[in-house]
């Protein structure tokens, strides 16, 4: 007989990726419960159970969890550090300010500590966090040219290499993502993400957008991640195509992002970095 997985909780940032997961729950009879930020989740059907809470209601979102019996949680989606220039403000509840006080000053800039506080914050209330990857596993990039249009055959050779210059910028912390154009980096993600990125370029004739987990990071949180926006984003820069991690790498809704790339020319590939 079959054992029934645990509740999942899904964190919801923006994106399609929260309702991705939510979907393979729903087919697989996986019970779950979304917790959409905010700041940043889309509306949610009625028909889908879920809570919006901010993003500082740190106390309000143990609660709930709890509440509805989750036990395994996962984050999906795109978040943005509160307090910034942006729309993202801290109003916290007490679990929340308890949190800053605690945690925000030795935090700093860095995205990965702040994922594992966060990871630690969970298992001491009795919560497993694990990755999208986990939560579906159909998720996952799989190994292999993912569209029509090919790479050249000096593209292609260039793969491994390319991956290993992308592990080597996140081990900066600054970011997954790179953009390299003949083996040379010409453009490096940084704290406000990969679009980002890809706005300050024009014309980069032949560049490759690469992603890879950066090699320290807490895997269960935050894995690279691309959908149509990346690809659409991608071609506007005029990039010949977008690598990333095999197995390693989110790919939200993979019908869309290869329907995209080959209607706008970009080749999506999926490779390893010892061998690509």
């Amino acid at each position: 007989m079959k054992q029934s997985l645990a509740k999942l909780g899904i964190v919801a940032g923006a994106g399609e990726l929260p309702l991705q997961i939510a979907r393979a729950c729903e087919r697989s009879g996986r019970a779950f419960y979304i917790i959409a930020v905010d700041e940043f989740a889309q509306e949610m059907s009625p028909s889908l159970p879920h809570t919006r809470l901010g993003i500082s209601k740190i106390g309000a979102c143990l609660s709930k969890l709890k509440q509805t019996a989750c036990k395994e949680i996962v984050f999906a989606g795109k978040f943005e550090r509160p307090g910034g220039r942006g729309k993202v403000k801290l109003r916290p509840d007490w679990g929340g300010i308890v949190f800053l006080v605690r945690y925000l000053s030795p935090l700093g800039r860095s995205d990965d500590r702040l994922h594992r506080v966060f990871a630690d914050l969970l298992s001491r209330h009795g919560f497993r966090v694990v990755s999208p990857l986990d939560a579906n596993p159909d998720l996952a990039a799989r190994a292999g040219l993912l569209t029509k249009t090919e790479p050249s055959p000096a593209q292609t050779a260039s793969f491994a290499d390319a991956l290993r210059l992308a592990k080597k910028h996140g081990a900066t912390d600054e970011g997954q993502a790179i953009v390299v154009v003949d083996g040379a980096i010409v453009a490096r993600e940084g704290r406000a993400g990969t679009d980002a990125m890809l706005a300050t370029l024009a014309g980069a004739k032949g560049a490759i957008l690469v992603k890879a987990m950066k090699p320290n990071q807490l895997s269960t949180m935050d894995p690279p991640a691309i959908g149509e926006s990346t690809v659409v984003n991608a071609a506007k820069a005029g990039l010949a195509g977008i690598l990333v991690e095999a197995g390693r790498s989110v790919i939200v809704d993979e019908e869309r992002v290869r329907a995209r790339a080959d209607e706008l020319g970009l080749f999506v590939f999926a490779g390893r970095a010892d061998k690509a």
